[in-house]
């Protein structure tokens, strides 16, 4: 009986843990209430680093136990933060779809007061501080490099995109960056979107708006390697590597061989591979 109580009262703990993981938090922004969940492991430290992870288009997936996952084992904080209703009330972040006529061009000013509320609130590192999202929050870390660019140590989009009117401006420091790609993604396409189609906006080829970045950070040495998928040995991930910049900013294509449009978890680990990156990128 004894036995049956204590193993009862563990699993009360640790369903009270999962659930305080997810717990809401309020954040009032220009007359407005924002909100977040936050992911605190048990191996994160006072002055840990923060992750900030931006949601895809319409807020399906909000919280990446992948990502939580790899963060545990890194010492990590992640944020998530939900984004702004377009006018069809569906919930992302601004980077000029045709819907988002009605939101707050300024996502960079946002961030950076959920940044101080969250590293002030949470005893968290401001100096450790990264971006990492899928789809349109994919779409946000190429924007805030072209629009604030040291707002974060380093970026890691998947399945990302930089669109044409973004590309048109000048890119004004080097970066580091990850990207994570599917070559059989209809949504974002990896080669690019001149015409249109999608309706999301022209955008340009995915390995075009990495190498950019990589001619911004003035990388000198490009290398290639291919890995099998986790799902699939005959399928290959390649991964292309800039490296050489004198700022020491490394850039990092990862292309998934016929992956669609997603997190890819099934072929690679994501989650880790974002927090290696990041890690590779943490100051003393």
């Amino acid at each position: 009986m004894k036995h049956i109580i204590i193993t009862t009262l563990l699993l009360l703990v640790a369903a009270c843990s999962m659930a305080s993981a997810q717990e809401t938090y309020e954040m009032k922004y220009k007359g407005s209430v924002r909100t977040y969940c936050m992911y605190i492991p048990q191996s994160a430290k006072a002055d840990a680093p923060l992750i900030v992870y931006t949601h895809g288009y319409g807020a399906k997936k909000s919280w990446r136990e992948n990502l939580n996952a790899a963060a545990e084992r890194h010492g990590f904080a992640v944020c998530y933060p939900m984004g702004s209703p377009d006018v069809k009330g569906k919930l992302g972040w601004f980077v000029a779809y045709p819907s988002q006529s009605n939101m707050d061009r300024h996502e960079e000013k946002f961030l950076a007061a959920l940044l101080k509320e969250v590293c002030k609130r949470f005893n968290l590192s401001r100096e450790n501080v990264f971006l990492t999202g899928m789809s349109n929050g994919g779409d946000l870390c190429y924007q805030i490099i072209y629009t604030k660019p040291d707002l974060f140590k380093a970026y890691a989009s998947v399945a990302g995109l930089t669109f044409e009117y973004a590309y048109k401006n000048k890119l004004t420091k080097p970066v580091s960056l990850l990207e994570i790609h599917g070559n059989n993604d209809h949504t974002s396409m990896w080669t690019g979107d001149h015409e249109n189609t999608g309706g999301w906006g022209p955008y340009i080829p995915v390995p075009l708006a990495v190498a950019a970045i990589a001619a911004n950070n003035r990388c000198t040495t490009m290398s290639s390697e291919s890995i099998p998928s986790l799902s699939d040995p005959a399928r290959k991930i390649t991964i292309t590597t800039y490296d050489g910049s004198p700022s020491g900013k490394e850039v990092v294509l990862y292309e998934v061989d016929g992956g669609t449009h997603c997190w890819h978890d099934k072929d690679i680990d994501t989650g880790e591979i974002i927090l290696r990156f990041f890690e590779s990128t943490l100051s003393n």
